[in-house]
């Protein structure tokens, strides 16, 4: 997936007044005053002044506040009509209520000027609890708008949770610096708006940790941006950025899909243990890859223990076959019901990044090619099994033989803002802002992942000074959907489970609620820096590999069930 946007946008200017409506609460009544902007600015020209209105009247004006278009250059009111129910759809909380409800505070020039206890507002819009606070720092001061999340009397407010406004400003002059919102549950995952000269500001986007769009202008002033909704934001940007692709509809069935799928597997965590080599062959039995030979109760286990009886060895590739296992019957019209054939995903896929150890195959003689074969296993073994399977299950899917281009296209290509090299994949960093664009992108998928970096193998007698290679050395698979909203979780909420050797869980995210890096990408790490074995820097620190990871797709039908699992014998 490709971006043609440019990096840099100016939107046409329209020669449009916008007003925004200022009110207070005091002694029962309700003060009111519409002060004038200048077009596409944020300049008062005038005010209208303030009268008290009658009690009746005050829940009219309230609601005629929260309705009333925020209307100015470069949005008109389809667009804005159109970014409200994109974000409604996806349940993105908007907060500019309150941030209108404090507009004195929020456009106040020095910071002991609005000292202010904490609040919580209750929005007329949309019945959510804003709690707001102000933060002083050594040289900048913050205006934070959390929204509510969960139920009262256990509602929480997330810092960095979807949809929280932070406007940062110096505490020595009061001017504006930036604000960031929040697109989902994570602190590297904003809007980040700044002020420049001439009632004018500038948008970047992040997900993730990586910048998506940068450079965005908007002929709107800063300070007018922080009183409106996110929405009319959005559309005064809808030609630069791609706000479809950040929010995605949670309903899509493809998500439930992968959902359903998750689940399912999450019952077999405690029937399979990790043995080396182990899978389950075409006949339906525990085995090992590379003999054939049936794998035995008994047999040692990677936690340190033996296998057991009722449970089932499988290695991280024979743990992905055997998901692949379950995708092809269903595609097959028999859910739950057939397995693949070792041998047929064991051939080699055609690569441009061939290692000079595979030619190890073609040479001449019986004991030149165990001797070479003895460095270890193929180093690219891992892509070819993965490859292998997803190919076979599209072929499934749509009943006939894939061309080439057909294939290529299952690899997951380049994507906005993340940088992709062919076999390889993407740097670990980038896995979960890469796979938010494919998930929103293709609501239903999965992805077998192929874990590789350079490693050094073992010296041996006859080659006691080995190179580094490049090795596809673990395999697993990333299923990424978006929450519903049902059975108590959180609407638009975006996901990832990790399937890797049994194991069922949602470690590559970081979670806002717990201390601590994401289990996932630092097992990779700590095991690739192991792998490698590259020697030491000059302060003694081992060499830390650039980890890769490739992925290829596969649609997960709506009737997935898990192939049988064999027991051990």
């Amino acid at each position: 997936m490709t971006s043609s946007r440019p990096r840099m946008k100016l939107i046409p200017k329209r020669n449009e007044r916008s007003e925004l409506v200022h009110f207070r609460m005091s002694a029962g009544k309700a003060w009111f005053h519409t002060p004038r902007l200048c077009r596409g600015t944020g300049s008062r020209l005038s005010d209208s002044g303030s009268r008290a209105l009658p009690r009746g009247m005050i829940p009219f004006i309230l609601l005629a506040l929260i309705f009333i278009p925020a209307l100015s250059a470069g949005a008109d009111e389809a667009d804005l009509v159109r970014f409200r129910n994109l974000l409604e759809r996806s349940s993105f909380p908007e907060n500019d209520e309150t941030r209108r409800l404090l507009s004195d505070t929020v456009t106040a020039p020095a910071y002991p000027a609005v000292e202010t206890l904490f609040k919580i507002n209750r929005q007329l819009s949309d019945g959510r609890l804003v709690q707001f606070e102000v933060r002083k720092a050594v040289r900048d001061w913050y205006l934070i708008f959390r929204n509510q999340r969960g139920n009262e009397p256990r509602e929480t407010y997330p810092l960095w949770g979807r949809g929280t406004w932070i406007i940062k400003k110096d505490l020595l002059t009061g001017s504006y610096i930036q604000a960031k919102i929040f697109l989902q549950d994570d602190e590297n995952s904003f809007v980040r708006i700044f002020p420049m000269k001439d009632n004018r500001s500038r948008l970047d986007v992040h997900l993730y940790g990586r910048q998506l769009d940068d450079d965005v202008i908007i002929p709107v002033s800063f300070e007018e941006l922080m009183l409106t909704p996110f929405a009319r934001i959005a559309a005064l940007t809808e030609h630069s950025v791609d706000w479809d692709m950040i929010f995605p509809d949670p309903d899509s069935y493809g998500y439930r899909n992968v959902e359903q799928l998750v689940n399912a597997l999450a019952y077999y965590e405690e029937s399979i243990e990790e043995v080396g080599d182990a899978a389950v062959n075409g006949a339906g039995l525990n085995v090992f890859i590379e003999s054939g030979d049936l794998v035995l109760i008994g047999e040692a286990t990677s936690g340190g223990g033996t296998l057991e009886k009722g449970q089932t060895g499988l290695n991280c590739s024979g743990y992905v076959k055997w998901v692949a296992d379950g995708l092809y019957s269903a595609w097959s019209g028999t859910p739950g019901s057939r397995h693949l054939d070792i041998d047929v995903l064991r051939q080699t896929t055609s690569r441009s990044n061939r290692n000079p150890w595979n030619e190890s195959r073609s040479a001449s003689g019986d004991d030149a090619r165990e001797d070479m074969e003895a460095l270890l296993r193929d180093p690219q073994f891992g892509l070819d099994w993965n490859r292998n399977l997803a190919w076979i299950v599209e072929e499934t899917r749509l009943g006939r033989n894939l061309s080439a281009d057909e294939k290529d296209a299952l690899d997951t290509g380049k994507l906005i803002g993340i940088p992709y090299r062919r076999d390889l994949g993407y740097n670990l960093d980038d896995l979960a802002s890469a796979l938010y664009q494919l998930a929103a992108a293709s609501p239903g998928a999965v992805y077998l992942a192929a874990v590789n970096s350079r490693f050094l193998p073992e010296p041996t007698e006859s080659d006691p000074d080995p190179i580094p290679l490049h090795q596809y050395w673990h395999v697993s698979i990333l299923a990424p959907w978006f929450d519903s909203g049902k059975n108590g979780t959180e609407r638009g909420r975006f996901r990832v489970a990790v399937l890797d050797v049994g194991d069922v869980s949602e470690s590559l995210l970081r979670d806002p609620r717990l201390i601590g890096e994401p289990r996932f990408p630092a097992n990779i790490m700590s095991n690739a820096t192991r792998y490698a074995r590259l020697g030491r820097d000059n302060s003694g620190n081992a060499l830390i590999p650039e980890v890769m990871v490739h992925l290829i797709r596969m649609d997960v039908p709506s009737d997935f069930q898990p192939s049988p699992l064999p027991e051990a014998r």
